[in-house]
């Protein structure tokens, strides 16, 4: 928000915004290692047992996606330019969640001159075309993102390019989104599931760390995801099924975008509206 909402903040505000989330229903407690569930449920009634609940939420329908782009633009803050574009995805508990982590996945992450395999000789498509776009590159790094939520979901991208270079990474990447509904190999999918599974998986294990993960299933799912399980559920997913994930959530779809710095290069709203879809013949 602007400068001065924050300094009109008081004790009361924040008191209030305390008093309205920090509720009973809100909190989730975790533990990892040798505890008994019984002696937990009693530390946790000793100590937060007086935590009051919060005033009962009016249901109402999920508001609809409604295109939209906020453009900063700013030629004098340097060279680069910062785009994000973004389409409605699913939430945590949509049957398409995992497909649509492993299509962020087959996007995958790029950052020029970083990593062991140089971007112009990767195997995945979108890396490819983007490091060799013009024989020097479209963009400094771009990364894709797909975020859940109780009743909604973002997937997208981000760039940072050369502010010469906004149309033809931008266009990259809707490309790249546009093959996820018509042209997506086994090989991508054999891939990117590797490239998921190493993500979730192989991060430093702790008991901070499996409490918080435990702490995430719960207020995502309600219960604790095993790993056998989402290893099942990620190996589930093939190339038809992305196609058709994709075909249904992303062609033709709604776009929000955000851009700061020289945008001199960005396009029209429109033409990023159209950019959602393709005819193949």
């Amino acid at each position: 928000g602007p400068f001065e909402s924050i300094g009109n903040l008081t004790e009361t505000h924040l008191k209030a915004y305390v008093d309205a989330n920090y509720t009973a229903e809100n909190m989730v407690v975790a533990a990892a290692g040798p505890v008994k569930h019984e002696d937990m449920v009693k530390l946790a009634t000793a100590a937060l047992g007086g935590v009051k609940a919060g005033a009962p939420r009016l249901a109402a329908e999920k508001p609809y996606f409604c295109g939209a782009e906020l453009i900063y633009r700013n030629d004098e803050m340097g060279p680069t330019a910062y785009v994000a574009v973004g389409f409605e995805a699913v939430p945590w508990k949509s049957p398409d969640a995992v497909t649509f982590m492993v299509m962020q996945q087959v996007l995958g992450t790029y950052k020029k001159s970083v990593g062991l395999v140089p971007g112009s000789i990767s195997g995945n498509r979108v890396i490819n075309a983007v490091a060799n776009k013009m024989g020097v590159g479209c963009a400094e790094s771009y990364e894709a993102f797909c975020s859940f939520y109780r009743d909604t979901g973002m997937f997208g991208f981000y760039i940072e390019c050369d502010e010469v270079a906004v149309e033809h990474a931008i266009g990259e990447l809707m490309f790249g989104v546009n093959l996820l509904s018509f042209s997506v190999t086994d090989e991508e999918v054999e891939r990117a599931k590797r490239e998921l599974k190493a993500r979730l998986f192989s991060t430093p294990t702790s008991a901070e760390a499996a409490c918080a993960e435990l702490g995430g299933h719960m207020l995502a799912y309600g219960r604790g995801i095993p790993a056998a399980e989402m290893m099942l559920r990620i190996e589930a997913v093939d190339a038809e099924e992305i196609k058709r994930v994709a075909w249904k959530y992303l062609n033709d779809a709604e776009v929000a975008t955000t851009a700061l710095g020289p945008l001199h290069g960005m396009p029209q709203y429109y033409d990023l509206r159209r950019g959602s879809l393709m005819h193949r013949y």
